[in-house]
């Protein structure tokens, strides 16, 4: 089942104050999750731009953020009337490729210097920060909305779930580098790491060039996988109440629709260290902490809570952490958004 189905069956077996509003929570699900893939298309435009924009700069080929944002739109376009998800793994493979010859060279520029390890290093700058580099972490786990897409379009969906399954080796190998590349790159840049850790490299040098047009090519060719979630979400809903002969037009103009609104949304705020931050403080906190709670603590009831109830203790624990990441990273982030305009 998809997220928003299982989230519905499982409210359907819990307390009977929530079985009401199982249909609530099943659209609520698909709304949450489409407005995700649109934050994360929405960002990626960003980061592309931000990091051709500097190669461009030192290239004499001055435009302001919003120019370079334009003219992305163009090719996403094309990329996104790619109908089979079969045809984007030739692209995910490539951007696989480039994603590791990057990191490669920003490893380079992050070891060649001895790295001392300074005390005003290993202290907290701000506490009000802290929601901040929750709702960063959280984008971190983006794949939430990807992962179930894949599994329910592979030929053998049992080989992506297990202790030694696709999706646990593939999440153990993004967390590690998300992790080392937060380390080194803190240790190298200190406060003045910036929201990319490409954009900390020199503006100057052939290699550091090279790094940002590489990853920025990875993460272009990505956009079409994270836009498929929120067009194959929509149309399910409404491919069954349009009729065969309009079923094309209405396909490719939906997928064109996807490609405008993160485009729109980052020629309005083309910031992307809050962006990230507020997208995955408000999807990410419900989507993978709030929500999951919800659905476990359904799932038990009335009474296989264990000794002491102590699964419904976890999971309320779980719900509350993720209300407080929701309610405190949104704002933290709004506030910054507002104070960068």
């Amino acid at each position: 089942m998809a997220y928003p189905k299982s989230m519905m069956m499982a409210v359907q077996d819990g307390p009977p104050f929530l079985r009401c509003c199982k249909s609530f929570f099943y659209y609520f699900v698909d709304i949450v999750l489409i407005i995700w893939q649109i934050g994360i298309c929405c960002i990626y435009l960003i980061f592309v731009a931000e990091n051709i924009k500097q190669v461009c700069d030192f290239n004499e080929v001055e435009y302001a953020l919003r120019i370079h944002i334009s003219f992305l739109l163009g090719p996403q376009l094309l990329l996104n009337l790619i109908k089979n998800l079969k045809l984007l793994t030739p692209l995910s493979t490539i951007s696989n490729f480039c994603m590791i010859i990057g990191l490669i060279l920003v490893f380079f520029y992050m070891i060649e210097d001895d790295i001392t390890l300074e005390n005003e290093k290993l202290r907290i700058y701000k506490w009000a920060e802290f929601p901040i580099f929750i709702g960063i972490t959280l984008f971190a786990l983006e794949a939430v909305g990807v992962v179930l897409a894949l599994e329910y379009n592979m030929e053998n969906p049992k080989h992506f779930v297990g202790a030694c399954g696709l999706f646990n080796i593939g999440m153990v190998i993004i967390m590690s580098l998300y992790a080392l590349v937060g380390v080194m790159g803190f240790l190298k840049y200190g406060r003045e790491i910036q929201a990319s850790i490409t954009l900390n490299l020199p503006q100057h040098e052939k290699k550091a060039q090279t790094a940002k047009v590489i990853i920025a090519i990875a993460v272009f060719l990505t956009f079409p996988l994270q836009n498929f979630v929120a067009y194959n979400i929509v149309w399910r809903k409404i491919s069954k109440r349009i009729a065969n002969p309009n079923l094309c037009i209405v396909d490719y103009s939906l997928r064109v629709i996807l490609v405008l609104i993160p485009w729109c949304l980052a020629m309005a705020m083309p910031r992307l260290g809050p962006f990230i931050a507020l997208f995955g403080a408000f999807c990410l906190s419900l989507l993978a902490v709030v929500f999951p709670g919800i659905m476990d603590a359904c799932l038990w009831y009335p009474d296989r809570y264990g000794v002491g109830g102590y699964k419904l203790v976890r999971d309320v624990a779980i719900i509350v952490i993720g209300t407080c990441c929701l309610v405190s990273g949104c704002y933290t982030s709004a506030v910054e958004i507002a104070e960068g305009y």
